[in-house]
């Protein structure tokens, strides 16, 4: 046993440290992110007065990674935009800390004010201009051109402005890169939870209840501090953000006391150690209940010492524990947590501004976490499987009852585990699959559209890409109402189904009535082919509705090449979207390619 946790803690550290020293990007922010200037100040002052304040009054960061810890001070930043790589798309300024109450941002042009946002998690969600839980400003620069930005910041809590710059094309990128990861993250916290509720309804041991509700009341933390919370279940309600963290830092306290005492049995082992546990569950409580009633700031700071100083305690408990009883679930249970408080430690220390804002200290609640949640699940097993030997010594009359008792156990955990896999892969299918048309989905078109395209960049193979627009479909919404208009949507997707059949073709519902198909490795009159027949056969396709037989038609814009550059994929769309308007403009009812395009403005020009 202690060498499989030896080798799983090796495996985990190596994990962690991969994770909390690689940077997943190879994109650099612009240098002049080095060098934003701030000053503060203990009221609130005027737009016009920051803009007047003499330029020896302001201090330099030099970095990008700002953290000036709980301040109740109003900060301004200012930063002088220029030299910008050249790029045809906005750019967008990220703040990836989304614990801010208030962040107003104002964009100059010499003394023109060109842009002016106020967002935070102090306003309601929707005035955010970009629909994501960091702090996201789109901002409308050239690059030949030199701007100056402003910036103000005042928050309750601990004060960070994580800051990166990017054009269009990058910053998705980054977003879907780190939505990804955490997914990842948050995959494997739910699935803990999940499959130790299952353990704990076929057990009833009532530690698995506690740790099932602390994993839940981790997850839930992790997911306000992420701003997920804000913008899935609250977006409207910024007073319900403003305590629900510390509310949620009480619960963990609470939940994981209440564990720390089952799991160790400090009530019959060690009354007294079991009395601070029970204390400390009691204060976890208390600060949840308090977080209702007194300001956000106080709470914040108190909660953050309160949970770095319990978990110090808890660890010491738990090595007085190891030093009288080594079991292998004791020694298990204090690596967890010596995980967890370093992830804690780390991260109030940054919070308080002694540690940088680097990926290591922003992520050591995550990477603790993950080993807690990984380590306590084979303590709980380890556990549970030395209380089955010591009972199988003591009642030997029993073997035969406790063996099938253990493979009945074995059985359902099995199609337990079978059944999440399964409801994974449906989660999967569900996120890349429109849920009215059942064909595959915007996001899904995204990433298909980058790959397929890059493939035949190396392959030197060409592709085509039609997209599909319903004539006239507004009609059918109003006329006969949106229940014939999603059937309208389910039958020419169907239809486009029944055509695009090849291995490799893909149909997607782009968005509305919109519909796209990639086909890799088809020339331009194959695509044009098979775009026509897919419109004949919605065409010809019966349609009833209320007793009438309703005409759809549809409209196809054909656009195929062989890439010459890497990243050409937004160029080939553009060109099928052309394509797509000019069907519609000629008529509608038929399919217009790329070449069309070109003829007909070479014509039009004429």
């Amino acid at each position: 046993m202690l060498k499989k946790l030896g080798c799983l803690t090796i495996l985990l550290g190596t994990a962690f440290a991969a994770l909390a020293f690689q940077v997943p990007t190879n994109k650099q922010d612009p240098d002049i992110l080095e060098k934003i200037e701030f000053i503060n100040h203990k009221s609130e002052l005027s737009l016009e007065n920051v803009r007047n304040i003499a330029p020896s009054q302001w201090k330099t960061s030099h970095t990008k990674n700002i953290n000036i810890g709980f301040s109740q001070d109003h900060y301004w930043f200012k930063l002088t935009l220029d030299n910008l790589t050249a790029s045809d798309t906005p750019y967008f300024l990220r703040s990836k800390y989304p614990l801010l109450d208030t962040l107003d941002l104002y964009l100059f042009s010499d003394s023109a004010l060109l842009q002016e946002f106020h967002i935070g998690d102090a306003l309601p969600f929707d005035h955010r201009p970009v629909d994501h839980p960091s702090l996201i400003f789109p901002l409308n620069i050239r690059s030949d051109n030199e701007y100056t930005l402003y910036m103000h910041v005042h928050t309750a809590g601990s004060l960070q402005l994580s800051l990166s710059l990017r054009n269009e094309s990058d910053f998705w990128q980054d977003i879907w890169r780190e939505n990804t990861i955490r997914a990842v993250f948050y995959a494997v916290l739910l699935s803990m939870i999940f499959y130790n509720a299952f353990i704990f309804f076929i057990l009833l041991e009532r530690a698995y209840l506690y740790y099932v509700l602390y994993l839940t009341s981790f997850t839930l933390l992790m997911a306000n501090m992420h701003g997920w919370a804000f913008k899935l279940f609250w977006p409207n309600t910024p007073k319900i953000n403003e305590f629900s963290l510390t509310f949620i830092i009480g619960l963990l306290i609470l939940t994981s006391a209440l564990f720390t005492s089952n799991f160790l049995r400090l009530k019959e082992v060690s009354p007294s150690a079991n009395k601070v546990i029970i204390t400390f569950a009691k204060l976890g409580g208390l600060c949840s209940i308090l977080s209702l009633f007194f300001p956000y700031s106080s709470m914040a700071q108190a909660s953050t010492i309160l949970t770095a100083v319990i978990a110090a305690i808890a660890i010491l408990i738990t090595l007085h524990a190891v030093i009288y009883n080594r079991k292998r679930e004791i020694i298990t249970f204090i690596l967890s947590w010596i995980s967890m408080l370093t992830g804690f430690i780390l991260y109030s220390a940054q919070k308080f501004g002694a540690l940088p804002i680097n990926t290591l200290t922003e992520y050591s609640i995550e990477i603790g976490g993950v080993a807690v949640a990984l380590l306590l699940s084979l303590g709980l097993a380890e556990r549970i499987n030395t209380e089955r030997k010591t009972r199988m010594e003591a009642q030997k009359k029993l073997f035969e009852v406790q063996r099938l008792a253990n493979d009945k156990l074995d059985r359902k955990v099995q199609e337990r585990t079978a059944e999440l896999k399964t409801i994974n892969n449906q989660l999967q299918t569900a996120s890349i699959t429109d849920s009215l048309t059942q064909i595959k989905n915007r996001h899904y078109f995204d990433y298909k559209l980058t790959a397929e395209y890059r493939r035949a960049y190396r392959e030197k193979s060409e592709v085509s890409l039609l997209m599909l627009d319903i004539d006239h479909f507004k009609k059918f919404n109003d006329n006969y109402g949106h229940q014939a208009g999603d059937e309208v949507l389910r039958r020419v997707a169907a239809a486009i189904q029944n055509i695009v059949n090849r291995p490799g073709d893909t149909a997607f519902r782009y968005g509305g009535e919109e519909f796209s198909v990639l086909l890799p490795s088809t020339p331009k009159e194959g695509a044009y082919t098979i775009a026509d027949s897919i419109r004949k056969h919605v065409k010809a396709m019966p349609f009833q509705w209320q007793g009438k037989t309703l005409s759809i038609t549809i409209s196809i814009g054909v656009a195929s090449c062989i890439p010459s550059h890497l990243q050409g994929e937004l160029v080939l769309l553009k060109q099928a979207d052309n394509a797509l308007y000019l069907a519609k403009n000629r008529g509608r009812d038929q399919v217009s390619s790329a070449d069309d395009v070109k003829y007909f403005n070479t014509s039009f020009n004429r």
